[in-house]
């Protein structure tokens, strides 16, 4: 990189706007609006509020203009609802559109006779929170002006006001409503299919002589540099879950090849840069060409724990059977970590999880206890996840309202409807699951001692699992050996498609109680921590039947039980390619952890492909790889400050180290690496 993006990049890392934070959150006036109501009115006030309290701040010697200036992260809290998140806006939208047009959509609907109060009610907002955006662009040209900086007054005053003409307007566009809608509330933003809607800008760039090649990628790098200021605000549950994941690749709308040079470019940028956003998703088949997955090995190899590859072969037919059309399938994206999302509709994808490990681990104590057969088990297993949904999706049904996240959402403003009230094309749910790897192995420890060799009495299990194996070290070792998940054992598969299948119709009954359309998935986020650590948590597990003992970690996603050796990569295709994911569509990888040493030798990237043509062969769904050095991760703990930019994924995102809580630090040095 040239030597100005390495001076943005350290300024980046060492928190160098932060110094700009010199505005206090009116948070106590933001509480005291949401307490009277929950409405479009009220969320186009507190961007009122919160836009008049801003400092517009200009840097010299940048190209992207929004420099936070808020202390403290705006805090819309949930117990007021559920806020926009998880979720993609129509980029596409907001370039080719800009506020301007956005709000003569708004004003031409209002014309319309017969609008209900409501729908009145959410225009007028729509329309008074462009219009706040639109002034605060306004207030930024002013300050550049002021600071002398006149290109940067007129690229303000250009966009996001009107449609973007140029790659340089195009990513202003995109960078400063991406800040803005953080200030709604909005979280886990994604960034779209980028290689895809700002192809067109490019190429008219370099055809005009705007731009050379060299000169874009220093735009966009620059551009992903600007991505990484506020990582210390935008985490949720830690710092680098911020959103912030673009796909790359796939098809079109008409399902032709879509691979074009930016979706290199792109992947060379995030290769060279090597900081935690964005987060790059990759979609690829078995056509995808050679050269494209070398492009996305070479930035494994980088450590940063992506690209995250999908599947388009499975993928999209799963999407068309649970009930998007196929256009919109083809044209799906990811939201912050891997939950699927199609454009112009309200894919709510991840507000709950079950736990599959404690599901099951009750169902074999309950057969155990009342000498039921081991078939019975899976029906038990279904039983429990549906008391497990009662109680998470009680949780929260209430939305909160966001007009102007809505405006840049298929046809909600031409249907006066709020996206979070039925304004997209459609409006579904998501629920992930973790611990199946911890629920298939005790399940064949079950099967294998208990009732098959009746080497183990049931009481004995029992007993054992409920004293957290104290003085029974013997029997803990026993059930250990055993084929694990991912050494690609015919019953234990069997066992694994299972499972996923009474949790797809654990879900079909539930969505049907509740007149709700919810994705099962594979997906775990944090629970794997929080369901096996959190002592307050209803849904925590303890000892399981397979000889983990309290306290220790399930796995993240679809992997090995964590410190599990299985017979190597392949098998563990095999193994996950078993669960039928055109039922198990809500996303949810593979998560596989690559030694350090796998990538010091030329043949690394070509093996690299090699396998990602298999896990394409075995029709799973999504791969995530990671690279760990043990003796390096331990050193970062001991020592952080010799380790601030290592990059390490933990569970769909990707963090420095160093900033996550140790519980995850440790759970990370506790998965298995494979080696060359």
């Amino acid at each position: 990189m040239k030597n100005y993006l390495q001076q943005l990049k350290e300024k980046t890392r060492t928190l160098y706007y932060k110094k700009f934070r010199t505005c206090d959150v009116p948070q106590e006036k933001i509480d005291n609006i949401l307490r009277k109501s929950i409405s479009p009115s009220a969320i186009a006030e507190i961007l009122h509020l919160l836009l008049n309290t801003a400092k517009p701040i200009v840097a010299e010697d940048e190209n992207f203009f929004y420099i936070e200036s808020f202390k403290q992260r705006v805090n819309i809290d949930w117990s007021y609802g559920r806020r926009v998140e998880n979720i993609t806006c129509d980029w596409e939208m907001v370039l080719n559109n800009g506020l301007i047009n956005r709000i003569k959509c708004a004003e031409k609907k209002l014309t319309e006779p017969n609008l209900s109060a409501d729908e009145k009610e959410f225009l007028n907002s729509s329309i008074s929170m462009l219009r706040d955006v639109a002034a605060f662009a306004e207030r930024y040209a002013a300050e550049a002006e002021k600071c002398g900086n006149l290109q940067a007054a007129k690229l303000l005053r250009r966009v996001p006001l009107n449609p973007a003409e140029t790659l340089h307007e195009a990513l202003q566009s995109i960078y400063f409503m991406f800040s803005i809608f953080y200030l709604t509330g909005v979280t886990l933003q994604g960034l779209g299919r980028m290689d895809q809607y700002l192809i067109k800008f490019y190429r008219s760039d370099l055809e005009k002589g705007i731009l050379t090649p060299e000169q874009a990628k220093d735009l966009f790098l620059e551009f992903f540099i600007a991505l990484n200021r506020n990582n210390d605000l935008y985490g949720m549950l830690q710092q680098g879950d911020d959103g912030e994941s673009l796909m790359l690749g796939g098809c079109d709308r008409n399902g032709k090849n879509a691979v074009n040079e930016l979706t290199y470019l792109l992947l060379e940028c995030a290769e060279e840069l090597s900081m935690i956003n964005p987060k790059i998703n990759l979609r690829i088949n078995s056509e995808t060409p050679h050269d494209l997955l070398i492009a996305g090995t070479k930035l494994t190899a980088k450590g940063l724990g992506f690209p995250q590859y999908s599947n388009d072969d499975i993928v999209i037919p799963a999407l068309v059977k649970f009930g998007y059309n196929l256009e919109d399938a083809r044209d799906y994206t990811v939201a912050a970590c891997w939950e699927f999302v199609v454009k112009n509709g309200r894919d709510l994808l991840n507000p709950w999880c079950v736990n599959l490990a404690l599901a099951t681990e009750k169902s074999i104590h309950k057969a155990l206890t009342e000498n039921q057969e081991f078939e019975e088990i899976f029906d038990i297993i279904k039983s429990e996840l549906i008391e497990q949904f009662e109680w998470v999706i009680k949780k929260g049904l209430k939305y909160i309202p966001n007009p102007l996240f809505s405006a840049f959402m298929g046809k909600c403003l031409e249907r006066g409807r709020d996206i979070q009230y039925g304004g997209g094309d459609h409006n579904f749910w998501g629920m992930l699951s973790c611990g199946a790897s911890t629920a298939v192995d005790s399940l064949f420890a079950v099967k294998k001692y208990v009732y098959d060799e009746k080497s183990v009495a049931p009481e004995e299990l029992v007993q054992a699992v409920n004293n957290n194996y104290e003085n029974a070290e013997n029997l803990r070792m026993i059930l250990k050996n055993i084929p694990h998940l991912g050494d690609n054992d015919e019953f234990s598969n069997y066992l694994l498609k299972t499972i996923y299948d009474k949790f797809a119709d654990a879900v079909d009954e539930i969505s049907a109680k509740y007149q709700l359309k919810i994705r099962p998935g594979s997906g775990s986020a944090s629970m794997y921590a929080v369901y096996s650590q959190n002592d307050q948590h209803m849904l925590r597990v303890h000892a399981t039947s397979d000889g983990r003992r309290d306290r220790e970690y399930l796995s993240a996603s679809l992997s090995p039980a964590p410190g599990i050796k299985t017979k190597g990569l392949l098998s563990i295709f095999k193994s996950f390619s078993s669960i039928d994911y055109s039922r198990i569509c809500n996303g949810g990888p593979i998560t596989i952890e690559l030694s350090s040493s796998y990538f010091q030798n030329e043949e690394a990237l070509d093996k690299t492909v090699q396998l990602l043509r298999a896990f394409v062969k075995s029709n799973c769904q999504q791969l995530q790889m990671n690279i760990l050095n043990k003796a390096v991760l331990l050193d970062a703990q001991k020592h952080p400050d010799k380790h601030r930019d290592l990059i390490v994924r933990v569970w769909g995102w990707s963090g420095y180290f160093v900033e996550l809580d140790k519980v995850f630090q440790d759970h990370i040095i506790g998965r298995s690496a494979y080696g060359e």
